[in-house]
C-alpha cells in the first residue's frame, strides 16, 4: 500500500520495526538499562493471573517467565522486540515486584591481554 492511499493509520498495516518499541516502551529509556546485561536471567516471582491486569507484553513476560530464568536475550527474541525495549519492559516489571534478575556472573578466568597480544602479533607474523 502506498503512503498516499488509503488510510495510513489502518490497523491491519505494520507500523516497522522502531515504531512499535517506541510505542511499547512509551519513548521511556528505563532504569534498568544500563544494570540489565542480555545474559542477564529474569524469573517471575508472580503468577499468570497476577499479570492478566497488565499491558499484552508485559503479561507475557512474566508468563515466559514463569517455569524457568530465561535471559533478556531470549525474551527479546520472544517478543520479537528490540533488546533495549526489553530491558525497559523487563526493568518496569523488577520495579513493580513481578520479576527478579541475576546478571551474569563475570568469568573468573578472563585471558591475559599480554598473551592474547603475543598471539595476535604472532598470527600476523605468519
Amino acid at each position: 500500500m502506498s503512503y498516499f492511499s488509503g488510510d495510513p493509520w489502518a490497523e491491519d498495516e505494520d507500523p516497522g520495526p522502531l515504531v512499535r518499541p517506541f510505542a511499547v516502551t512509551r519513548g521511556r529509556a528505563g532504569k534498568y538499562v544500563n544494570t540489565l546485561d542480555m545474559l542477564s536471567l529474569v524469573v517471575a516471582v508472580r503468577s499468570e493471573t497476577e499479570a492478566a491486569t497488565l499491558d499484552r507484553e508485559y503479561a507475557e513476560i512474566v508468563r515466559l517467565c514463569q517455569a524457568r530464568p530465561v535471559s533478556v536475550a531470549e525474551l527479546a527474541a520472544h517478543l520479537n522486540l528490540l533488546l533495549a525495549a526489553v530491558k525497559v519492559l523487563v526493568g518496569d516489571l523488577i520495579e513493580s515486584g513481578y520479576l527478579i534478575f541475576r546478571s551474569p556472573t563475570p568469568a573468573a578466568n578472563t585471558p591475559d591481554p599480554e598473551l592474547l597480544q603475543a598471539v595476535l602479533d604472532g598470527i600476523r607474523n605468519i
